[in-house]
């Protein structure tokens, strides 16, 4: 919706609510630009998208598209910190929730599927997103091993990002290098 301004939105009939690209966060960024269109709202062919358009906008510039909810990817670096969630706050206090406190790539089919296969998984540093990563001239190769056993067949699993994990001989190709983990998995039933 980038080459839009503010206006309303509606699938077959049902609306998705405002938009209004226009509005700007102070990072200089649209706020929102980027809608999920529920499935329930969709039918098996045939749709209606309507869009009402408040302000001078461009439609030829607006994007549609599928996104596979079988695809699942989880990028991370050594330098992000421990999930959020791991944490408690009590009286005032913050303190561990769990017993290992560290950055995991965390992946979850949902749904009832499980993790059929790895399709991707470096440690080191890969580039892309999504769909699209790529190796660099960084990578241990023990990671697709390493994430294979412990998220195969699993409807979620976690992956401490641990250097001497994906380090084996202790030996590190890229000493001097802050390290990407990188694991792109599929789901299914």
């Amino acid at each position: 919706m980038t080459g839009m301004g503010k206006g309303m939105i509606w699938v077959n009939g049902r609306s998705i609510g405002r938009h209004w690209v226009s509005f700007l966060s102070p990072l200089g960024l649209p706020t929102q630009a980027e809608y999920h269109i529920p499935r329930a709202y969709l039918n098996p062919k045939d749709n209606l998208l309507v869009i009402l358009e408040e302000d001078q906008g461009t439609p030829e510039k607006i994007e549609i598209m599928n996104v596979n909810r079988d695809t699942v990817c989880s990028i991370i670096e050594e330098s992000d910190p421990p999930n959020v969630n791991s944490w408690v706050s009590s009286h005032g206090q913050f303190r561990p929730r769990v017993s290992n406190v560290a950055t995991q790539a965390s992946l979850s089919c949902g749904s009832g599927k499980k993790i059929v296969a790895v399709e991707f998984a470096s440690f080191g540093n890969p580039s892309g997103s999504c769909g699209k990563l790529v190796l660099g001239d960084c990578n241990a190769a023990a990671t697709q091993q390493i994430v294979e056993q412990q998220c195969l067949g699993k409807g979620s699993c976690n992956v401490d990002l641990n250097r001497a994990t994906f380090i084996k001989n202790g030996k590190d190709a890229c000493p001097g290098l802050v390290k990407k983990l990188a694991i792109q998995v599929k789901c299914s039933y």
